[in-house]
């Protein structure tokens, strides 16, 4: 049974009870079909959002029309055939659990009832209800004791609102506050959140007790947006996100940098399950590659008929997107990020390190905006990094070159004091500053020799670039020690119309140089930190402004001026670095691609230029290096000078690999 599973198929199938469900389903077709298409895994439901189970289950709720056990039939064919069986098991929906036992449901607030997502038709569950000890536990039990399955996917994580249910009455022991100006609103808010940290502790580890051999899934938990380590006993980490390559990517580098396998999961569908209409090939190619590249297993979800058959268009889709996985599979398996640059991606200033922004969206998006302005920079700019949560850097921080720190608003003690130490080892730090002046971090200004005498009052001001570069948030005023370079000046707006303030429609122009730089550069140690005295990376992910990008280029060059490997391109084009065994494996990604929108929120691709004639350059370990590009197997010619090999990439149009062969074992 392999164990590595790049191309998993998943389609949902929530099905009312006043269906007839699997009349005629041959199982062992069914997953023949599929493998056929390039899958090496099938998803098939365990237990869906109404509650029904696809299978005789003792416990749970059969549904009602079920004319066979269709989950055991798949899982049949796919020991038959050789790939594997994963069981899909909806958590904190399940409407036939909510009608058999009312006080299971989640009351999010006294009169109403609300996920804290889009729920659907289906009836939300309560953490602390009765719900896992009764149900959950002992059906998952029965699935993995009955059935042969290599996983259990766990979905539907639900969204964080209060709970007015018996249980979280009882457990909390007073009254349950309904805002954040209850004096015992953090208190809530920490229990509430130790109780969903307990339930997914206890769950994997309770299933391992039965089947240690069985990997444990949640779906979309411990992903950029809440960077934190999972329980040990989780296997595996996923995510179900939009097909676009650009939130893939952001994604999978955070994946990347916890060190556990992991999928990224997109649909067929152009907007939504609810859709019916095909997303193009390009758009779903293109997130696969994304995500392949990065060291992920790619998800394909589409939605299944009652009879549990697929669209002919659903098997055209597999087929497409997974041969174009399969056709890499050799430089895929096996592999995994090269350390290189770290970027910190920080659960305190995301949520509040006593959680007091956890419930916040609004809060929690806008401290996600360094985050995604860097991915997105990086991505467009053949730039390789890994990201990680603040417990994983401290735990392997001189795995990496250069740490970049982008517009932290809380440091605990010990990233602070990893950061500090991995400088004086020789290590390289870039800081930039956000644009919160209750949250400067003193000790920090103080490693990159700067006194801080306060926020600027306007919230703009410019970096002194060859063209003066506005950046719309409130600058650090910081004064250098001696030993402190300045890099870039800052100048201030032009003192007029209100100091500033009003100007015309808005904005006034760069006036004099401001006595506070924008960018400093200190060396300490063996290693240095430049800092930034505005939030750099959130104002790109505001503007998309090419300076702001050709200016953080530059300073990552000063900080890591012989990186492993640079691409020379104004195309729009990711770097990602893999080790395989003692190999150096390049992947190149395209997304020079246009993504229209459809409606707000769902991206799709149209058409993927091809790019030719790539230059790249790669650090040499010895002479004679030989580069081949992959699956291909053909040599590129290379040209050796100034510490590096020289070669041409011919083509790029979704991904591109380039294999240097015992790289890792040349002295």
């Amino acid at each position: 049974m392999p164990r590595t599973f790049l191309c998993k198929s998943h389609p949902d199938f929530h099905i009312p009870a006043d269906v007839e469900v699997g009349r005629g389903f041959d199982g062992d077709a069914y997953v023949r079909r599929l493998k056929s298409c390039g899958v090496d895994a099938v998803v098939f439901f365990a237990k869906c959002h109404y509650g029904h189970a696809y299978y005789p289950t003792d416990i749970g709720t059969r549904h009602p029309g079920l004319t066979q056990d269709m989950l055991g039939a798949v899982v049949d064919g796919c020991k038959r055939h050789e790939i594997g069986a994963i069981a899909y098991y909806s958590v904190f929906l399940d409407s036939a659990a909510v009608r058999l036992h009312p006080d299971w449901r989640l009351q999010a607030t006294s009169n109403k009832t609300d996920a804290g997502f889009d729920s659907g038709n289906f009836s939300p569950l309560c953490v602390n209800s009765p719900y896992a000890d009764e149900l959950l536990l002992p059906q998952c039990r029965e699935i993995v004791t009955r059935y042969p399955v290599d996983e259990l996917f766990f979905d539907t994580m639900t969204g964080f609102q209060p709970c007015f249910c018996p249980a979280c009455r009882e457990g909390f022991g007073r009254d349950i506050p309904t805002t954040d100006t209850d004096p015992v609103w953090l208190e809530y808010v920490r229990w509430y959140s130790d109780c969903f940290a307990d339930f997914f502790d206890r769950v994997p580890r309770e299933i391992h007790a039965v089947r240690p051999d069985v990997a444990v899934i949640f779906n979309w938990k411990w992903g950029y947006t809440q960077p934190s380590l999972p329980p040990r006993e989780i296997d595996r980490l996923a995510a179900d996100l939009i097909c676009t390559g650009e939130v893939a990517s952001a994604q999978c580098r955070y994946f990347a940098g916890i060190g556990l396998p992991f999928d990224y999961m997109t649909g067929r569908f152009a907007s939504g399950l609810g859709d019916w209409n095909s997303n193009t090939p390009e758009s779903l190619k293109y997130t696969a590659a994304v995500t392949v590249a990065n060291g992920g297993g790619f998800y394909l979800i589409d939605r299944q008929l009652p009879d549990g058959s697929l669209e002919e268009r659903a098997y055209d889709a597999l087929r497409d997107t997974f041969t174009f996985i399969q056709q890499r599979r050799d430089v895929l398996v096996d592999s995994r990020h090269v350390p290189e640059i770290a970027v910190l991606d920080n659960f305190d200033t995301i949520m509040g390190p006593a959680l007091e922004y956890f419930p916040s969206a609004d809060l929690r998006v806008k401290r996600m905006a360094p985050f995604q302005g860097l991915a997105r920079m990086f991505m467009e700019h053949a730039g390789h990094y890994t990201a990680l949560p603040a417990e994983r850097l401290c735990q392997c921080i001189d795995d990496y070159r250069l740490v970049i720190v982008p517009e932290q608003e809380y440091l605990d003690a010990n990233t602070r004091r990893a950061l500090i130490e991995f400088i004086s080892r020789g290590g390289a730090v870039l800081y930039t500053q956000a644009d919160n002046a209750g949250t400067i971090d003193l000790e920090m200004l103080a490693l990159a020799g700067l006194d801080y005498h306060g926020q600027q009052s306007l919230p703009y001001s410019y970096i002194a670039l060859d063209e003066p570069l506005l950046l719309p948030a409130h600058f650090a005023e910081v004064a250098p020690e001696d030993d402190v370079a300045t890099l870039y000046a800052q100048r201030l707006p032009l003192n007029a119309g209100e100091g500033g303030k009003r100007f015309g429609h808005g904005y006034a122009p760069a006036g004099e140089h401001a006595a506070s730089p924008a960018v400093t550069q200190r060396f300490v140690g063996a290693g240095s930190i430049i800092y930034v005295a505005a939030p750099l990376f959130a104002a790109y992910f505001q503007t998309n402004l090419p300076q702001l990008a050709r200016l953080a280029c530059d300073l990552l060059n000063r900080a890591l001026p012989d990186p492993l490997v640079r691409v020379d391109t104004a195309a729009q084009v990711e770097l990602v670095l893999m080790r395989q065994a003692d190999d150096l494996l390049i992947h190149l990604v395209n997304h020079s691609g246009r993504e229209r929108l459809s409606g707000y929120y769902y991206p799709i691709t149209a058409y993927m230029p091809e790019l030719r004639d790539i230059p790249l350059s790669i650090k040499l370990r010895a002479p004679g290096m030989q580069v081949r590009l992959a699956p291909e197997d053909t040599a590129l010619v290379t040209r050796e000078d100034a510490g590096y090999a020289h070669v041409v990439v011919p083509n790029l149009q979704f991904m591109t690999t380039l294999r240097v062969g015992g790289y890792f074992a040349a002295s």
